[in-house]
C-alpha cells in the first residue's frame, strides 16, 4: 500500500482560486442554499413546542428532506467547479434522479457513524472518514447507494490517518467560519467542500501526493 500525503495548504489554496473564479455564483448558489436548505430547519428546531404535533414533526420531516435535496445539489456544484466544468443554479435542483440513492446512502452513513460514536467515539470517526465519499459515486457514476458506499470503502482503505488529518482541518476551518454567526461558512465551506472534492478525484486516480499537478494553484 503506497504511502499517501495530503498537502492542506496547496489544496485549500487552489480551492480558495477556484472559488474567487466564480466569486459571485458560488456566493449566489450559497445564499440560496443557506436561505431554502437551512434556515427553516434553524427556525423549526427553535420553535418547535415541546409536545410537537403530527403538522409540525411533517414540516419539520419536509424541511430536513429539502436540505438534502440542496446539499446534494450543492456538492455537485462544488464537484464540478473544481475542474471549471460548466453548471448552472439549476444543478442545485436537478438531480431527482440520483436523489433515492443519496438519501438512503445518507441514513446508512449517518446511522454507522451513530453507531460507531456510541462504540467508544473512535469507532464512529473510522467509520465517518471510511465512507465519507458516497456523495460522488453517486455524482459521478450514479451508483446506488450501497454501491457508493462500498467504493467510498476501497478507495480510503490504508488512508485513515492522512484522511482523519484533513478531515479535521475541514471541521476546524467551518467552525471558525461559523463563529460569527454562521456568516463565514459562507466563504468557507464552499473551499472545503471544494478541497474535500479534489481529495476525492485524486484517491480515485490513486495519487500519492496530494494535490497533484493538476489541482495546484
Amino acid at each position: 500500500m503506497p504511502k499517501l500525503n495530503i498537502n492542506i495548504p496547496p489544496l485549500l489554496k487552489y480551492s480558495i482560486q477556484v472559488y474567487r473564479k466564480y466569486a459571485s455564483f458560488v456566493f449566489g448558489v450559497m445564499v440560496t442554499y443557506f436561505a431554502l436548505g437551512l434556515l427553516p430547519e434553524v427556525y423549526i428546531y427553535f420553535f418547535t413546542p415541546k409536545n410537537p404535533t403530527t403538522e409540525s414533526q411533517i414540516v419539520s420531516f419536509i424541511a430536513a428532506m429539502v436540505r438534502l435535496f440542496l446539499s446534494l445539489g450543492f456538492t455537485k456544484i462544488m464537484y464540478y467547479l473544481i475542474d471549471d466544468r460548466a453548471v448552472k443554479v439549476n444543478d442545485l435542483v436537478n438531480n431527482g434522479r440520483i436523489f433515492l440513492s443519496y438519501i438512503v446512502a445518507y441514513f446508512l452513513y449517518f446511522f454507522a457513524v451513530l453507531i460507531g460514536l456510541f462504540l467508544l467515539i473512535i469507532p464512529g470517526i473510522y467509520l465517518a472518514v471510511r465512507l465519507q465519499f458516497y456523495p460522488y459515486y453517486i455524482i459521478k457514476e450514479e451508483d446506488t447507494s450501497f454501491t457508493a458506499l462500498r467504493k467510498s470503502w476501497y478507495v480510503t482503505e490504508g488512508f485513515i490517518y492522512e484522511l482523519v488529518l484533513f478531515g479535521a482541518s475541514v471541521l476546524l476551518l467551518n467552525f471558525l467560519g461559523a463563529v460569527f454567526l454562521g456568516i463565514g461558512l459562507i466563504l468557507t465551506y464552499p473551499i472545503t467542500s471544494m478541497a474535500t472534492a479534489i481529495v476525492f478525484n485524486e484517491l480515485e486516480a490513486e495519487a500519492e501526493q496530494i494535490p497533484t499537478s493538476k489541482y495546484l494553484p
